[in-house]
């Protein structure tokens, strides 16, 4: 008999390199590597330039001696809440299959291949870790030089710092997610560890002892203000999560693998085609969202009969899954806290603040999205598309509402100042209203009438529009917000609710013309259309 060779593991995983190598090329053409860094450089250069100057153009004043100490004695439990929020992220995404986001090729052919997954899969692992601590460095290093406007220790100090403490949390993170896909533990340890310091993170922040883990953490990102040796741990943590989890990640689900490469390939799609909608189905179905069997509440038979659109409306909140519940309120607290450092004098909040109701906005408005969906069924109902749509906001204002009042609650409990109360409830009103007008244009707008208008234009015409198309919606949720930046540039010597109030009419002002293109828009279309298909005749 003649004996078969049998390719050894070097070979194999060559065979893989050249196989990965080779989709490359077919996907990326005649495409130079020289090409896309310089192409990385000009957008990184640019993106720091606007950066640098919109941190000069805020040009937030220096805090006093007093709120420097308070920064030190409280600042690192917020980032330690924040390390541990992410933490918290990347185990529940290790135990659905993240982070790792693979070709259906090495799903189906790689991974069942007779080799070693784990080296395998080492090569997609670092790239995971590369971009995702590439990100953090950046990003939290932007928040570095915005919070060397208002804290002393020089720009190139906080931008370090910020970068340091950022790649190390993105690393800590996936490199955590990597140990739970893995399967070298029970899944159950790592989500119970993450939950607990979570919960423990947020007891600290509310002033209970003793101090968190991720609180001695949190200290490396204000070691302008001071260095502490005890923050270091976090990099020997950090490095250690990603190397064993890049050592044990042949351990990853293959059914698991399957499923998020086919979840992740359609929302990469979706990202490209601007679909926000179903960007947000995606998601959900990668955080395996199901709704409940049992509701919350119940709404009564007599408001059905009179209001049915909103009745079906609140039945599809009281089927929420917990987790969005607490996504929610969160996003609400976070809004409120936010509004209650823009009070303090720190501008650039006012985009977290936006950024956050504007999501809470997207959740919300999941009926009104469904209806969009099946326009079909819209047309064959007794009552026109816009007065049909404008119904379906009732819902989302009351929910947008809740998450407002869970923001004042929160920014009450940290500092409870008269303010704060006669203040908040100006910005609790247009916040939520801003929330929900941007989170319609969003829906709205994505839909199949709206995208069919710029098929045919110029890409002159195109560019700009698909930017404008990308950065309103935000942008409304960030209007609303205006209230609160104006009572704080107007606290010293005017009363800042009179102020809060005239901001808050302006933007009112502007959710009524939302809410008026809402009820006309599908009209708008229509006669379009009749007008367009008279001339071609």
């Amino acid at each position: 008999m003649t004996a078969v060779a049998v390719p050894g593991v070097e070979q194999t995983h060559d065979a893989a390199v050249d196989l990965r190598a080779t989709r490359r090329r077919r996907r990326l053409g005649d495409t130079q590597w020289g090409d896309l860094a310089y192409r990385v450089y000009t957008t990184a250069m640019v993106s720091f330039t606007i950066l640098v100057l919109l941190s000069g153009w805020v040009g937030d004043s220096q805090v006093d001696a007093a709120a420097v100490r308070s920064v030190q004695d409280v600042g690192p439990a917020w980032a330690g809440l924040l390390l541990a929020v992410a933490l918290l992220g990347g185990v529940r995404s290790g135990s659905r299959g993240g982070p790792l986001a693979l070709e259906g090729t090495d799903v189906h052919h790689l991974l069942l291949a007779p080799t070693n997954r784990s080296l395998t899969l080492r090569r997609p692992t670092v790239g995971v870790l590369g971009y995702g601590a590439l990100t953090g460095l950046v990003t939290m290093g932007m928040v570095g030089l915005l919070m060397s406007q208002r804290l002393p220790g020089g720009p190139t100090a906080w931008m370090a710092s910020g970068a340091v403490f950022g790649a190390a949390m993105a690393a800590l993170a996936l490199g955590s997610a990597l140990l739970t896909s893995s399967r070298v533990m029970p899944r159950a340890v790592p989500v119970l560890t993450a939950w607990v310091l979570a919960l423990w993170a947020v007891a600290d922040v509310a002033g209970y002892r003793p101090t968190a883990p991720t609180t001695y953490a949190g200290r490396m990102l204000f070691w302008p203000l001071g260095s502490d040796a005890r923050a270091a741990p976090l990099l020997v943590l950090a490095v250690a999560a990603a190397v064993i989890g890049t050592l044990v990640v042949g351990g990853l689900s293959i059914e698991a693998a399957r499923r998020r490469t086919l979840l992740v390939g359609q929302l990469r799609f979706a990202v490209t085609q601007q679909d926000m909608r179903s960007v947000v189905l995606l998601r959900r179905q990668l955080a395996a969202e199901r709704p409940r069997n049992r509701p919350w509440f119940k709404v009564p038979r007599s408001f059905g009969r009179r209001f049915p659109v909103t009745t079906r409306d609140l039945q599809s909140v009281a089927h929420w899954p917990p987790i969005r519940l607490l996504r929610v309120a969160v996003l609400g607290a976070g809004a409120g806290l936010a509004v209650r450092g823009i009070w303090q004098g720190t501008t650039p909040l006012i985009l977290v603040a936006g950024l956050a109701a504007f999501i809470v906005g997207l959740d919300a408005t999941e009926p009104l999205a469904q209806d969009v969906d099946h326009p079909t069924l819209v047309a064959s109902l007794p009552v026109a598309e816009g007065v049909l749509m404008l119904r379906h906001l009732v819902q989302p204002v009351i929910v947008a509402l809740l998450a407002g009042v869970v923001g004042l609650v929160v920014a009450w409990a940290v500092d409870p100042a008269p303010e704060v109360l006669r203040v908040g409830p100006v910005i609790v009103v247009t916040g939520a209203l801003g929330a929900v007008a941007s989170a319609a244009v969003s829906v709205l707008y994505g839909s199949g009438q709206d995208n069919s208008a710029g098929v045919l234009m110029m890409p002159e015409v195109a560019g700009p529009r698909l930017v404008i198309r990308t950065a309103w919606p935000p942008t409304v949720a960030i209007i609303g917000f205006l209230p609160a930046l104006a009572a704080a540039r107007a606290r010293s010597g005017t009363d800042a609710v009179g102020v809060a109030v005239t901001v808050g009419l302006a933007v009112l002002v502007l959710v009524a013309m939302v809410f008026t293109w809402v009820r006309f828009r599908a009209d708008l279309h229509r006669a379009l259309a009749e007008s367009m298909g008279g001339a071609t005749t």
